[in-house]
């Protein structure tokens, strides 16, 4: 993600991390259930926040960071100095309204918001792929806007992209194509409100089967 991307922070906040390194996820278990989670560091008006966006949740996916937490940090408030010793003399006033307000929930959804999505959408790119190389006949335009469609239900905020990374082909391409199919009458709206044509549902089927069996070939 380019930094140009993000939020502005306010005044007292401070990213922790290397905003030009690519964030990485870790595998943890919560409820018995191995999951993989997110996470971005601050320093929020002399306290560490650590904002936190869980992946893989048996129950459901979270659509935005699910966890903040505010820790005081002894030894960086002792080594303070000048105005960061102003500010770390407030932190024993505790977690005040103020603080909260202060905490950059925003930033770090835009900072995260693409590996979540790509660690997300990492089921359904097994169950949608490969995609034809070649769109041409109906079947073909059935099995993209199926791809799409599945894309929008599972949250994603830039399905296009996606099917472009996903086949190496350009976003204009994708536009085209999905175009054509809402054209030909297959692919019906558009966003979260898009799905198949109801004629169109017994080939969706036919399709889904198909990459089943090949993958568990």
């Amino acid at each position: 993600m380019k930094v140009t991307e993000l939020p502005p922070l306010p005044p007292g906040v401070k990213y922790e991390g290397d905003l030009e390194a690519p964030l990485s996820a870790t595998t943890e278990t919560v409820d018995g259930q191995r999951v993989q989670m997110i996470r971005a560091t601050y320093r929020v008006h002399g306290y560490v926040v650590e904002i936190s966006w869980m992946v893989g949740h048996p129950m459901g996916g979270f659509s935005r960071p699910n966890k903040v937490q505010v820790d005081f940090e002894s030894y960086a408030a002792g080594t303070a100095e000048g105005d960061e010793a102003e500010e770390f003399s407030k932190v024993f006033e505790g977690v005040t309204s103020s603080l909260l307000r202060s905490i950059p929930l925003g930033h770090a959804q835009a900072l995260m918001r693409g590996l979540h999505e790509r660690l997300s959408l990492q089921d359904v790119e097994q169950r949608i792929m490969p995609l034809p190389s070649r769109v041409e006949s109906d079947r073909d335009y059935v099995h993209i806007s199926a791809a799409y469609v599945e894309l929008v239900k599972s949250h994603s905020v830039q399905p296009i992209q996606r099917l472009s990374e996903w086949t190496g082909e350009s976003t204009d391409t994708w536009f085209a194509r999905l175009r054509r199919a809402r054209t030909k009458g297959i692919l019906l709206g558009k966003g979260h409100d898009a799905s198949i044509a109801p004629q169109y549902w017994p080939v969706v089927d036919e399709i889904r089967a198909s990459l089943s069996k090949t993958s568990e070939a």
